[in-house]
């Protein structure tokens, strides 16, 4: 009878505790957002938290497949979704906040060894991904108002920008010019599209953008990615 008692005491503890543990999962620290309460017409294909992605397996700090970003960062965002609309064109991010643990990650994997990715890194070795700025030490994504994205048809359907996202090569470097005419003038479209709202592309890859003026510059933050709370 005792142990019984026990048992239902557990239970009940239960009962209470993990709706309140549930509900607070999806918290996030004072200034953040999930984006798709700002504009859940962004497109989302986050792709750290499958295995999608360079590493081929679901990267640490990405507990969910959602897109966490400034508040000042995803309004500017939805910006410029509005203006593309009118181009019959949107957005679709493939990775936003970044969690250090994660950034720690992808610098241990580029450690770990040699070797090519037809996919990711068909030129560069591995271990030579750091060397050429491909994977940093340390991330802008992880102060949460850099985002990587791309242009998709109102259909979601990609547009082409002549080559896929990380793909660690020099054909990815914005004004590359190994890449057909119209792939050229799709990524200065792009480009134009996020500097009419304080976004800054980084050279190296045409899909990276940081906004400038952001309000947690030179801080890096490590909460994990959580699903949102109900």
């Amino acid at each position: 009878m005792r142990m019984m008692r026990r048992a239902l005491s557990l239970a009940c503890g239960l009962m209470l505790v993990t709706p309140f543990a549930f509900a607070q999962a999806a918290e996030l620290p004072s200034g953040f957002v999930y984006l798709s309460d700002i504009d859940a017409a962004i497109v989302q294909d986050m792709r750290y938290a499958g295995s999608a992605n360079f590493t081929h397996a679901p990267v640490a700090g990405y507990e969910a497949a959602e897109c966490i970003l400034t508040a000042k960062a995803a309004k500017a965002l939805a910006q410029v979704q509005r203006d593309l609309l009118r181009r019959k064109l949107g957005l679709k991010v493939w990775d936003c906040y970044r969690p250090v643990k994660a950034v720690d990650a992808f610098v241990a994997w580029a450690g770990s060894g040699r070797g090519f990715d037809e996919t990711h890194d068909p030129r560069v070795s591995r271990d030579r991904l750091i060397a050429g700025g491909y994977i940093g030490r340390r991330s802008g994504h992880s102060s949460g108002s850099t985002v990587d994205l791309t242009l998709v048809s109102l259909d979601g359907a990609d547009v082409d920008m002549g080559t896929g996202f990380d793909f660690f090569d020099p054909l990815s470097h914005t004004e590359s010019a190994g890449i057909s005419q119209g792939a050229r003038a799709n990524r200065a479209l792009l480009r134009q599209a996020m500097q009419k709202h304080s976004f800054r592309n980084y050279a190296r890859e045409w899909w990276h953008f940081s906004l400038e003026g952001q309000p947690f510059a030179g801080r890096r933050f490590d909460f994990d990615i959580l699903p949102k709370g109900n």
